[in-house]
This record gives C-alpha cells, sequence and structure tokens, in this order.
C-alpha cells in the first residue's frame, strides 16, 4: 500500500489517513461510484498530551462498538455544477466491530462518484443491541501496589443521545480535492480509549467500588467516574480534517 497523506487529531477519534487500498475480502459495501473509501476502527492507548491528570495505571486491550447505521454527506462540483448528496445505509443486522491495536483492518467500505470534493462527512450511528453496550472496552487496571485487577468500560446509547461519531474531512482553504478510483482512501478512526479517562486520577479508581472483583465503569456503578468518562466521549466524537 503506497501511503499518500496522514492527518491526525487527537479525540475520541484521533487519527485519519488516507492510502490506496485493494482488498479481495471485502466487507459490506455502501453506495455506488468510482472511489471505494473503506473505513476501519481501530483501538489506540495513547495518553492525550497536556491532559491535567491521566488514570496512567489504566491498560486498554479490547473492546468494540455496535454500529447502526452509516450516514455519508458530500459536496463538491462536477459536469452539472455544484452538488450535495447524502447517503444512508441501516445494517440489516447490528454490526459489532471488534477492536484492538494490531488491527487496523477495513470494516466497511462506502464508494461515491469520482469528482471534485468540497467536503466529506460521515457519521457513524451507535446503538446498543441484545443487552450489549454501544461502547465497550476492557484491559487491566494497575494498582500502586504493584497489583492488578481487570477493568471494564460499557457505554449505553439510550445514556446520551450524542454518542454517534461524526468525521469531516475537508480541503485547506476551501478549495477542492479531486478523488478518484486508482487511489482509494481508507479513512482508519483511533478509538483513543485512554484519553477518555484523562481528568480522572489513578488514587479515584484505586478507590473506586468493584464488582466481583473487576473494576466496572458504567450507568449504575461508579456512576461519578462514568458521567465524566460520558462527557469526554461526547465533546470529543465530532472532528474535522483537512486535506492539505
Amino acid at each position: 500500500m503506497k501511503n499518500l497523506q496522514k492527518l491526525s487529531f487527537i479525540g475520541a477519534i484521533a487519527l485519519i489517513t488516507l492510502f490506496s487500498c485493494n482488498s479481495d475480502d471485502e466487507p459490506t459495501v455502501i453506495g455506488e461510484g468510482e472511489v471505494r473509501m473503506g473505513i476501519g476502527v481501530k483501538l489506540s492507548n495513547n495518553s492525550v498530551p497536556g491532559a491535567r491528570v491521566t488514570a496512567s495505571g489504566l491498560d486498554i486491550r479490547s473492546g468494540y462498538l455496535q454500529v447502526k447505521e452509516i450516514e455519508l454527506e458530500t459536496e463538491g462540483v462536477d459536469e452539472n455544477g455544484e452538488f450535495e448528496r447524502e447517503i444512508e445505509y441501516k445494517f440489516p443486522e447490528i454490526k459489532k466491530i471488534d477492536f484492538n491495536e494490531l488491527d487496523p483492518g477495513v470494516d466497511f467500505f462506502i464508494n461515491i462518484p469520482a469528482g471534485n470534493y468540497e467536503e466529506i462527512e460521515f457519521e457513524i450511528d451507535l446503538i446498543d443491541n441484545r443487552n450489549e453496550p454501544s461502547i465497550y472496552l476492557e484491559g487491566i487496571f494497575n494498582k500502586q501496589d504493584g497489583s492488578s485487577i481487570p477493568f471494564r468500560l460499557e457505554v449505553f446509547g439510550d445514556d446520551d443521545d450524542d454518542l454517534d461519531f461524526e468525521v469531516e474531512l475537508e480541503a485547506e482553504d476551501d478549495e477542492l480535492f479531486f478523488l478518484d478510483g486508482v487511489n482509494n482512501p481508507l479513512a482508519l478512526l483511533e478509538i483513543d480509549g485512554q484519553g477518555w479517562f484523562s481528568g480522572i486520577s489513578n488514587d479515584e479508581l484505586e478507590n473506586a467500588d468493584l464488582t466481583d472483583g473487576v473494576l466496572v465503569i458504567n450507568r449504575s456503578t461508579n456512576q461519578s467516574i462514568y458521567s465524566r468518562v460520558l462527557q469526554k466521549i461526547e465533546d470529543s466524537s465530532e472532528i474535522e480534517l483537512e486535506l492539505k
């Protein structure tokens, strides 16, 4: 794969990279057109630079998102002038995207026509399913005495209407950027779960309630920590990136 461009953002979704991508084993394909945009989700354990206090004892190792629907909006110019197009795709069955640090693969593709674009914006709508949360992370918490305990974060979609992830891609200085079917872009969304705990200290986690020996953070357990994590997710779930 040939690396074309790399842009970064610190937040819930930390990285989007554009590079040519060809795959013989293709996941769900949404939309029509010559350009095939791959969407992949992976997990990052990078801490947020400049964070006031970070729960550095957390080691987040795996997790998943549950996706109900993908929404895509594009703006650009073609032979007929300016255009705006929208695509909505609801998965026939709820799509669970499992991720870890070693799996940067494509989870689904979005096809769009080749052309000159001013803006591409897509939204991943999350949903709870089968009593499982919309967002799930697990790992271990390393205590100050050298011992460790299992850790689990469970975020249910009906706790907050703003948990959907939005990514907006646009050219620098409102210029157009051209996409064709030769160098198909891949948007790699890197979930910075570690960053969701910035502002929460190790001492707070040391003193948190345990459930059968597990440090559980959800809407009914350790609610104070949970509400702050939920706010972090909401604050960082919408990002804007520029092509330069």
